[in-house]
This record gives structure tokens, C-alpha cells and sequence, in this order.
């Protein structure tokens, strides 16, 4: 079967021009006579959009350009069993931290020609599917104010600035929901339900997760006083917050948040709205190019 990739790409995203991408991937593609076609988003959800109207079965392959929303939206637009291939250049990259594509473009482009595809899991919340996880309560609250406030900062620098602005005075929050067949009712600061392990560009709140071994992976984090959750920020950044009292990791298959308009929520990094949530596992999903 010759290969024939779609190519769906952010151009709003990233610190590398995506000109250049393109450029380099096209030389790449054309000097092995591979098939291509090159879709550009243009606004919020359009990967979604664009991904479902056009790639149809003549597709062999999906080629991501862009960050974990664009993944998101495009995962969310197939129709197909294909396997995608990822060139970061998103604010976070969060998900590739789970996967190996290496750590240039030279190895982003030699895993979309000769990379080998990956069996992985993904979850779904009320419908909509993720590929690294969903957040509701304080880093819920930091996409709102995002989406919100203006800010001259960008990338992961904004990011930062979200975090510290509300990291002392953001209140723990009443939480009523059902892990697998646990119900649980906690004030906590966030629920964290993932499929990978980084959020935020470098915050570990689910260090020990996989995304093929058919679970998600939860992280509760409850009442911590302001001058200790800046004296400990450094250990999501290690990954050794399960070490707090406060801090509880488990593992489910599926999660329910009953309906709170205090909660705020993000999936994949974009804002996401207030619960109720019903969050599954789905297990072999997805198939990812990763380095053979």
C-alpha cells in the first residue's frame, strides 16, 4: 500500500515557524515519492472539524503539527484506525513527554517515515476523547483565567504567570465524586484523571502513569496552606508530592464528578467547563509513530 499522509497543522502555536516545518517535512516526504496533503487550522476546534470532513480511507497516516490541544482536536475528528505521528510545537508538549520521537525535527521526521506504530490508550470525558488527561480545579481554573484575561506574556512563560498569580490564594473546593465504585466527598485543591504524566509543561502530577496499561491514573490533592504549597512546588516538578499527607495517587477505569459550578476544568490543556464529568479509560485506542 503506498503511503499517503494527512497533515493537519496549527499555525497559531509553537516557537518554531511552521513555514519551516512544512518545508522540511514536504523535502522529506517528496524525496520518497509519499503521498501528502496539508490541512491548516484557522481558529478553536477546527482540527476537530477539519480532521472529520476530510480524511477519509485513502489516508494511510495522520501527521500532527502543532500542541496537546491540536492532538486533541484532530484524535477527536478520526473516523479511522491510522496510526498519527506528532511534531511538537505547542506550548506544553505535555504528551510526547510519554512517548519517544526524540528531540528534533531530524528524529520527528524520521519517526514519521520509519517510526513504528505504538498501541495506546485514551480516555473520554462526556464524549470527547484525551490523549494525556483532564484537570478540574486549580489547573482547571488557570485555563479559565487564560481564556479570560489578557496577558502580554506567551508560551510557557504565560503558562507561569497563571500559576503564581493564584497558587496562594486559590481555596480548596467541595468535590462529591465516584472513583470506580468508591464514592468519595473531599475539599480538595484538584483532581487530576490522566492517561499521561505531565501537565503544564512540567508538573508531574501523574508520575507513575502508562498510556498502555489500560487504567487512568488520579491525582487528589487536598487542603495545603499557601506558604507550603509554594515551599513544595518543586516536588510536582520531581514528581514526589505523593509524599505530602494531602496527596492521594490511585488508579480507575472510570471517574465521576457530580455537577459543582465552583469546578473549572481543562482536557489537554484547553478549558473545559464545569462538571459533571464521567470520565473512562479506553483501552488500545490509538496508535502512535514512536522510534522503532
Amino acid at each position: 500500500m503506498i503511503r499517503k499522509l494527512f497533515i493537519i497543522a496549527n499555525p497559531k502555536t509553537g516557537t518554531q515557524k511552521l513555514q519551516d516545518i512544512l518545508r522540511e517535512l514536504i523535502e522529506v516526504l517528496e524525496a520518497r515519492d509519499l503521498e501528502y496533503a496539508v490541512f491548516m487550522t484557522t481558529k478553536q476546534q477546527n482540527a476537530w472539524k477539519l480532521t472529520d470532513k476530510n480524511l477519509d480511507e485513502s489516508y494511510s497516516d495522520l501527521v500532527i503539527i502543532g500542541g496537546d490541544g491540536t492532538i486533541n482536536e484532530a484524535i477527536n475528528g478520526m473516523k479511522f484506525n491510522i496510526p498519527i505521528s506528532i511534531i511538537p510545537n505547542g506550548t506544553g508538549n505535555d504528551f510526547i513527554k510519554n512517548i519517544n520521537i526524540g528531540k528534533s525535527l531530524d528524529d520527528y521526521l524520521d519517526v514519521i517515515v520509519n517510526g513504528k506504530a505504538m498501541t495506546i490508550d485514551l480516555g473520554i470525558c462526556n464524549g470527547r476523547k484525551f490523549i494525556n488527561g483532564v484537570g478540574v480545579g486549580f489547573d482547571g481554573q488557570i485555563t479559565a483565567d487564560m481564556d479570560s484575561k489578557k496577558s502580554i506574556l506567551k508560551g510557557p512563560a504565560k503558562y507561569y504567570y497563571f500559576v503564581l498569580r493564584i497558587l496562594a490564594t486559590y481555596k480548596a473546593r467541595r468535590f462529591k465524586f465516584t472513583r470506580d465504585k468508591s464514592v468519595r466527598e473531599k475539599d480538595l485543591i484538584l483532581l487530576c484523571i490522566a492517561n499521561g504524566t505531565t501537565f503544564g509543561g512540567s508538573f508531574k502530577l501523574t508520575p507513575d502513569a502508562k498510556i498502555n496499561d489500560t487504567v487512568l491514573d488520579v491525582c487528589e490533592i487536598g487542603k495545603i496552606s499557601g506558604l507550603k504549597r509554594f515551599a513544595n512546588i518543586h516536588r510536582l516538578k520531581e514528581g514526589s508530592h505523593h509524599k505530602l499527607k494531602e496527596v492521594k495517587l490511585h488508579n480507575a477505569q472510570r471517574v465521576t464528578i457530580e455537577a459543582n459550578p465552583h469546578l473549572n476544568a481543562h482536557i489537554d490543556g484547553e478549558y473545559f467547563g464545569q462538571p459533571p464529568f464521567d470520565i473512562r479509560v479506553l483501552p488500545n485506542a490509538l496508535k502512535v509513530r514512536v522510534i522503532e
